[in-house]
Order: C-alpha cells, then structure tokens, then sequence
C-alpha cells in the first residue's frame, strides 16, 4: 500500500446531466507491448456527479479521460469527453502522490471518438470488487487524527452508505490513532455502526483509562458488504501489527460493527498468536440482522450491497456463527431495550430489536450478557457502559 502511486483530482463539467461520470485510466504501453496499442485500459472509477477521484497504480506513464455513464460504463460514438495528459503523459513512481489534477468535460468536443468503449469488457472484476480495490489501495494505516477532523463528519458517513466512491476518496477507510503510537499501552479498536463515524465513539474513548490504553478507530464506508470490509480490517490490522509489533489488543463494537468485528477477529486469529485479541465487547449489535434490511432488498429498485448482509439469515450472518469465536477471545454482549412510550410490537431499542440483538448463537458464543435500559445511540453515551468497558479492559490487561 506504501509502495502504490496514487492519482487524484476533481472532474468537472459544462452542462449537467443527471448521470454519473465515469474517469477512466490509461497506461502507455511499452515498447514490447507497442502491438497491442499505445494505451491500455487500467481501471475506473464512478461519481454520482462532478467532484472527486482517486487511483492506486504502479509505476509507469498515465492518462485519463471521463465521459458521462448514463446508467451503464459504456462510451458511446459522438458523445463527449474530457481528457487529460494524452499528449504529455502522467510519471508514476513508487510511492507517488499526484493530487489536485483537474479533468474538463466540455459541452461538445471537436473530434468525438468513433467507436464505442465498453469498460466492463475489459474489468473482470464484478461492482463489489471493483469498490473493494479502490478502498484497498486509498487506505489510512495508522493515522493520526482527531475525532473532530472534517472526514469524520456525518455527511461522509451517508455518502459511506449511499455513495462509497465518493466516502473513499473524501474521508479515506482504515484504521486512525488519535495520538502517535505508544508501545507502553494497549491498543482499543473501536469500530463503528451502519451510518456511523469513529466520532460516535467520543463520550467512550475520552473516558477511557489514557494510562493503560491507546484508542484507534476503525473506519469504513458502511454499504460496502461486510465480508469485504471485515478482510479489510483484517489486512489493515496485519500491517499494523507488523509495523509496530504489538502483540494483544482489545475490540470494542457498536451496532453494525458487532458483525464486521466478528467476521474480522476470526479472519485474524488464523494468521495471528493465539491470544492476541482477549476482548471483544458488542454494543447494540443487531446479531440476527434487520428485517427493513430485507424488506428495501425486495422493494428497493436499486439495493445498497450491505443490505443483502444485514437481511436476517443472510449467508454473512450464517457464516459467521458456522464456526465459534477463538477460546482466547472472551466476548462480553451487550444489549440496550430502552424503547419509545408509544411503542407497539417487537421490544427494540429505537434502533434494533431486542430479538436481533439477542440471537441464540450470539448469546451461546458470548462469556456473559449485559442489559442496559438505553437507547441504539444512548448507549454510547451512558455512564455505566462506560464504566463498564473500563472494567472488562482493566480485568482483560491487569
């Protein structure tokens, strides 16, 4: 990830049209490849609107161009484009940052390309996967940021959900530290919900015991699909731990992250000492998915990847309780039913039923259950939680 050239910049255009914009990267060919044309297709990448872009690349000789997608990634002859370092390629190197470059889609260009270019011919990788190497090569590993920094704000995390090209290139997935790395204390990996941001964590992580222990957090575009986003975490975390050679951290999970979190610690306790993660502490965790999950994936016209995931009994949810937590990993679970006076129907948390949270497998795996008489949300804010994860922290790391 150190070694890949990243190149960045905005699109802008003369007219507006209610279709993405697709920018396409090109790599001049070398002379053994001469062949097979001048340039070749690389990758692509999809905004809802004008703004923002970024690629991961190696080295090597870059162009790019953009056009308006109108439902699909196909160009079509005559229509117009936007070009930029056709005549005087890009230079990449390792470790290259080139940012700010701007790319212009006119309202008519004076030579439209003739034939059509048909970029999913050429990309073997499906939606998923192609979101997935973007956030793999625009990843922050270690950090450092404050939980008041802009990109953690709430309006990066909708576009998390709704708009993930967009979450990656303005708020970057991966993992912060909120102060340099201290080897004397324990890192606490704090990991947040559907719609969520690491700030949603700031009444926890500034009560926290800041002697003993260094909270990092973990950030993502939560519609993404969650076996991606739990190997991600799994990957950014390796390269953490081989970076400053820690050798036990604990979890801490709200919401949507419970299952990210789950998915990740068995991914990691493969490859890592037994051991290395003895604390796992859920918050609100929707363990059995939520039926609205399921209900927008048969109305909804177009669904968000992780509603598949949060549909009760999805092959995620399966796949998680098909195998047990490690024996070192003491899950503690935690589950809020505090709901409005109004309420009818399923006990739930404004946020979560109570059902969900408490999934039979869930529990069986769990070292102990905890209730708490809160809100989804509040729960993040209540001081006997607080005083709580304090505990099973001190007792875990004594």
């Amino acid at each position: 990830m150190d070694a890949v050239c990243v190149i960045s910049g905005n699109v802008s255009t003369a007219r507006k049209e209610a279709a993405p914009i697709v920018v396409v990267l090109f790599r001049r060919a070398e002379a053994r490849q001469a062949e097979a044309g001048n340039w070749q297709f690389v990758d692509y990448f999809v905004l809802e609107q004008p703004g923002r872009w970024a690629f991961g690349a190696g080295p090597g000789s870059y162009a790019l161009a953009a056009f308006w997608g109108h439902g699909d990634v196909v160009y079509q002859p005559g229509e117009t484009y936007g070009l930029l370092a056709a005549d005087a390629p890009l230079t990449c190197g390792a470790g290259t940052r080139l940012t700010d470059l701007a790319i212009a889609i006119p309202d008519k260009v004076a030579t439209p390309f003739p034939r059509s270019f048909d970029l999913s011919r050429l990309q073997h990788r499906s939606a998923d996967g192609q979101l997935l190497a973007t956030m793999g090569q625009l990843t922050a590993t270690g950090e450092i940021a404050s939980l008041s920094d802009a990109r953690f704000s709430h309006l990066n995390a909708e576009n998390g959900l709704w708009s993930p090209y967009d979450f990656l290139v303005a708020a970057r997935a991966g993992v912060y530290f909120l102060a340099p790395y201290d080897p004397r204390r324990v890192p606490v990996l704090f990991v947040h919900g559907a719609n969520g941001t690491p700030a949603d964590f700031r009444y926890l992580i500034e009560r926290l015991d800041k002697s003993r222990f260094q909270a990092w957090v973990y950030y993502y575009p939560s519609g993404v699909r969650l076996d991606g986003v739990s190997y991600h975490l799994e990957q950014t975390m390796s390269k953490l731990r081989l970076r400053h050679e820690f050798s036990r951290f604990a979890v801490v999970a709200h919401s949507m992250g419970g299952l990210v979190s789950r998915g990740f610690i068995q991914r990691h306790t493969e490859g890592a000492e037994a051991g290395s993660i003895p604390l796992f502490v859920s918050l609100s965790t929707p363990w059995g998915g939520h039926k609205r999950a399921q209900l927008a994936v048969d109305t909804s016209p177009v669904a968000v990847p992780v509603w598949n995931d949060m549909a009760p009994g999805s092959e995620y949810q399966r796949n998680l309780y098909s195998a047990p937590l490690p024996d070192a990993t003491r899950h503690h679970l935690i589950f809020t039913f505090q709901r409005k006076s109004d309420s009818y129907g399923e006990a739930d948390d404004q946020g979560v039923t109570v059902a969900s949270q408490l999934l039979p497998q869930a529990q069986r795996g769990a070292f102990r259950l905890y209730g708490f008489d809160e809100t989804h949300m509040g729960a993040l804010r209540n001081a006997q939680v607080s005083l709580l994860v304090n505990q099973l922290l001190a007792e875990t790391f004594p």
